[in-house]
């Protein structure tokens, strides 16, 4: 006679799954309401113009970039403590939040690209241009993998400061985690606006080839991630949760 003993997930698997189950229904709330506002945007355009030669779906950007930040702030405020009152450890949480947010990031960029190479190939389908006005460096005449992985590293940096900005407000307070936002989400901001800066004045190879500027944005972009995962994970496992009253 045999026993069947049942297997139970991890514990970073199981709050991995509950985290990217909560960022995976906004995610598809967001993306519906993006795209119905593309469609009605162009078609708004369309009518007046008579044509549509920039792309619309990039000024999706922002708010790809900006809402995921918020649910990241969200998922530290609303679980963090739930998980450790369920007997779960700090460790697990950090591991699982870190998981669920790099996914997140590189799936929203693939949405993203996605929603642009649609909405091009229909532009080209009309005869209207694609022109990018947007302030990134993939632009119109850049690759889809090209696109895909600058957008993946701000939509990620993007994730992982919105969990740091939520690790820091709730372990030291709201003084102290609006005072450093500068330090929490100013990362952030210095990677969206990489690309209009150009480093034009510094020497290097970036300064005169696309693949260049891509490289040192993405650099800059990995080891701001790196940073932030770090000082994240040492914030949420010295944190001391009391009871909330």
């Amino acid at each position: 006679m045999t026993t069947t003993v049942a297997r139970h997930p991890s514990p970073t698997v199981h709050t991995a799954r509950r985290l990217g189950a909560a960022l995976l229904t906004m995610g598809g709330i967001f993306w519906a309401l993006a795209v119905v506002a593309v469609v009605l945007a162009t078609l708004v355009v369309w009518r007046v113009n008579g044509s549509v030669d920039v792309s619309i779906a990039v000024y999706a950007r922002q708010g790809a970039t900006w809402f995921p930040f918020s649910l990241g702030i969200m998922l530290v405020a609303a679980y963090l403590r739930v998980h450790v009152a369920s007997g779960m450890t700090r460790r697990s949480f950090v591991r699982a939040a870190l998981l669920v947010e790099v996914a997140a990031g590189v799936g929203y960029a693939a949405v993203f690209t996605a929603v642009v190479l649609l909405e091009r190939t229909v532009h080209d389908a009309l005869g209207w241009g694609s022109t990018v006005t947007e302030i990134q460096l993939a632009d119109e005449s850049a690759s889809a993998g090209a696109m895909l992985l600058e957008l993946s590293v701000t939509f990620v940096v993007a994730n992982l400061s919105g969990l740091l900005v939520g690790a820091v407000y709730q372990r030291f307070g709201a003084w102290a985690g609006t005072l450093t936002l500068p330090l929490t989400v100013g990362p952030l901001v210095l990677l969206l606006y990489i690309p209009g800066a150009r480093f034009v004045d510094l020497p290097g190879i970036w300064t005169t080839t696309a693949a260049g500027h891509l490289a040192l944005a993405v650099g800059v972009g990995v080891v701001l991630a790196a940073a932030m995962a770090t000082v994240f994970a040492a914030v949420v496992l010295r944190q001391q949760l009391t009871p909330t009253p």
